[in-house]
């Protein structure tokens, strides 16, 4: 099942309290994804945004002339709430359910902050594959299931973690969803990609700003974070840019 995405981009580079950040740090969110969202654009491109709700991947002036952009989500209310003139078709589907309409039809599919809020994973990205046209590509962002706020989230009871977003870090509730992290580190989502032509997986270690309401916490959790990323260790990731072809 799958809930429509964060509407608001996980903490960045501006949510230090005190504590210095990497130079990982200095880059938007947007940087990572929208370079390689647009190099897979092109005029006429048809596109589907997965979980989209109110704030579309792409803003229609960010996109090609006559592009059809189709916004895919759960909730039909969210979709609404999307200004004038964002879709050319909206479906309110979830996502691990296999929409025959949509087969071999899309050139591009995105999706922002949405694929950790989905179970089971491995039948929502085969669904995806489906309705990509052979040689169409998809560009993703999720967050890491084996990341110390996914641990967290896993752990600490849903009301409780809204409370704590809402509290420490300044979110909106309504803009809090659960997360399954279903899949969703580095080895497994190699695996669940290796049908695909072509897949990377690209790990992120951008997770101080879940930290940023303490100095001493964040800077301890900053030395952790260095220490996972010098290790090489792709699980702990705090983040996923995936970025696959049919």
């Amino acid at each position: 099942m799958t809930a429509h995405r964060n509407v608001d981009q996980p903490p960045g580079p501006d949510s230090a309290v005190g504590a210095r950040l990497p130079a990982r740090y200095a880059a938007g969110w947007r940087d990572f994804v929208e370079l390689t969202i647009q190099s897979h654009l092109q005029p006429g491109a048809s596109i589907l945004d997965v979980g989209s709700g109110r704030s579309p991947t792409v803003p229609p002036a960010k996109r090609p002339e006559g592009c059809r952009y189709v916004g895919l989500d759960l909730s039909v209310e969210e979709l609404a709430k999307a200004p004038a003139g964002s879709y050319c078709e909206q479906i309110a589907a979830d996502v691990t359910e296999r929409r025959v309409e949509l087969l071999d039809r899309f050139d591009l599919i995105v999706s922002w902050q949405v694929l950790e809020h989905v179970k089971p994973l491995d039948l929502a990205l085969r669904h995806l594959h489906s309705y990509l046209r052979p040689g169409g590509n998809m560009v993703a962002l999720l967050s890491g299931g084996f990341s110390l706020f996914g641990v967290l989230n896993k752990v600490i009871p849903a009301g409780l973690g809204v409370w704590a977003m809402h509290r420490l870090l300044g979110r909106d509730p309504d803009t809090v969803f659960p997360a399954h992290y279903d899949q969703c580190h580095y080895s497994a989502l190699v695996r669940l990609f290796q049908p695909w032509s072509r897949a990377d997986v690209i790990p992120l270690y951008r997770g101080a700003g879940y930290f940023k309401f303490s100095r001493h916490l964040q800077s301890a959790y900053i030395a952790y974070e260095d220490w996972a990323m010098r290790a090489d260790h792709r699980n702990l990731a705090t983040h996923y840019m995936l970025d696959a072809q049919r």
